[in-house]
């Protein structure tokens, strides 16, 4: 079996937590019912970043010298200079370059010894500043423009939580392995190889259960929803191509409200067109409230997170600010053209439908995370976003992608604010109403806990029952089971 990567492993520890990085206090979130954020200076201005350190005495400079905490400078080159010379002690340098170029706290890196790192990978994990980052990362480069544009990795095709120190599936891919052997939400994998699962080590949980390879063959004892028995599964990984739109229908509530509901997983480029196919549908067929449910939404494309909230808010928020990318000192230039517009249009040019709403329902989770984040604080000056689950992620920021020789690198080079100036959400966005995810029920049904709060507050503005427990400690001593999503492609927010 595999082994993940130091990389993989370090995001696995952090990628749900990010403490420490705004000054502004922290994102209070969306919460009382409020139908406005205040998340730093009270919408005056933007979010700084704590010990970013990138005072203005730099602005407009290429900037070839990096200072450090202990007041040392080295010269360091531009990345151009050592682009795409695949050696590994060049890639090393590009990457040493890269960062100090566009990393958003490239001044507060630490130098470590080079010759300690036996590849580029290794090297860039090193010299991110860990206490601000647990975000940036690299991936091989074929899987990562897989993944974004077509929407394919190689998986078994499920999404898993830790409930309670139970492993459940929230949900399944169409045509996947996990749905060819009718593993639906809720069910619990309870055995991992013949071995009882909080026995398997945690190294062995992440190569069991997230395959890297094709060839990779599990055998699951699995408990389904509801069931006093196990079963067992045997399941080998393949191709999965991801249903980034799985449910768009229109709900009627006992009180005939008409409640459009949409379950939207992942910001890539195969989002765009199903999105603007449900929307127009609840526009033509009327709804009176929208339910947009991101529990297990991580981020991806910024464009695709434009659109979503384009078509939410309408004609009041066209050409208006949806998100302003703000860059490192050296770079104000890409900071004053880094403006997403509330638009009309998608990016394939295709007119986006308007619904106009003055309020919106988010579904949300500890993994919603970056360009979901964008959506919720996008929409925020302009319609009243309330929030039902848990609190969110807490990750304003976001990168390009940087290839070189075969690898895509993820540095964070920006945090964005909304058309209000408000931003640095580093806390997440805490939940109106807050309540516990229900596998005991059926995403789309309305004995779901988090759909059915929807509804009451629909009906009466007042949030349904909770279930709300926090989460289990985790730790990753063996006998525990995993509780993180071990792949940081998938929180994240990219422009393109």
């Amino acid at each position: 079996m595999s082994k993940p990567s130091s990389i993989q492993l370090s995001k696995l520890f952090g990628v749900l937590l990010i403490t420490g990085l705004s000054a502004c206090g922290g994102g209070s979130g969306v919460g009382g019912g409020s139908d406005t954020l205040s998340l730093c200076n009270n919408g005056a201005g933007a979010c700084s970043v704590t010990g970013n350190n990138n005072s203005n005495n730099n602005s407009g400079s290429t900037g070839n010298n990096n200072s450090n905490n202990n007041g040392t400078s080295t010269e360091i080159g531009l990345p151009s200079t050592y682009a795409n010379i695949c050696t590994p002690s060049v890639e090393k340098t590009w990457v040493r370059a890269h960062l100090n170029d566009v990393y958003l706290w490239y001044k507060q890196i630490v130098e470590v010894p080079v010759a300690n790192y036996s590849t580029p990978q290794s090297y860039f994990d090193a010299l991110l500043v860990k206490p601000n980052d647990r975000f940036s990362f690299t991936a091989d480069k074929d899987e990562i423009d897989g993944y974004f544009e077509a929407g394919e990795d190689v998986s078994f095709g499920y999404k898993l939580v830790n409930q309670n120190n139970k492993l459940r599936v929230t949900f399944v891919q169409p045509n996947s392995p996990a749905d060819l052997q009718q593993i639906k939400r809720g069910a619990q994998i309870v055995g991992l190889n013949g071995v009882p699962i909080e026995q398997v080590s945690y190294n062995n949980q992440i190569a069991a259960l997230y395959p890297t390879s094709s060839q990779t063959v599990t055998k699951f004892e699995i408990r389904d929803n509801g069931a006093s028995s196990t079963r067992l599964v045997e399941m080998k990984a393949t191709k999965v191509t991801t249903k980034p739109v799985l449910q768009n229908k229109i709900i009627t509530t006992p009180d005939n409200k008409r409640l459009g509901y949409i379950v939207f997983t992942d910001h890539i480029a195969t989002a765009s067109d199903p999105l603007v196919e449900s929307m127009r549908e609840f526009k033509q067929q009327g709804i009176d409230d929208l339910v947009l449910d991101l529990r297990y939404n991580g981020g991806g494309y910024i464009y695709i997170a434009n659109e979503v909230a384009s078509m939410i808010a309408g004609s009041k928020a066209q050409g208006r600010v949806f998100e302003q990318l703000q860059y490192n000192d050296k770079h104000p230039d890409w900071t004053a053209e880094s403006k997403f517009f509330f638009t009309n249009k998608a990016r394939s040019g295709q007119d986006l439908p308007q619904l106009n709403l003055s309020r919106v329902f988010v579904l949300t989770s500890s993994r919603t995370c970056s360009a979901s984040e964008s959506i919720i604080n996008g929409l925020a000056p302009f319609v009243q976003v309330i929030t039902i689950g848990g609190t969110t992620c807490g990750k304003p920021y976001g990168f390009s992608q940087k290839d070189n020789c075969g690898t895509a690198y993820f540095a964070i080079e920006f945090s964005g604010i909304n058309d209000a100036g408000t931003g640095g959400y580093v806390n997440g966005f805490a939940a109106t109403c807050p309540a516990s995810d229900d596998l005991e029920n059926e995403l789309g049904s309305l004995n779901e806990r988090l759909l059915a709060n929807a509804a009451s507050y629909s009906k009466s503005g007042v949030c349904g029952p909770s279930g709300y427990a926090p989460a289990p400690a985790f730790s990753i001593s063996s006998g525990r089971i995993l509780d993180i999503e071990p792949h940081p492609l998938r929180n994240n927010r990219i422009r393109k």
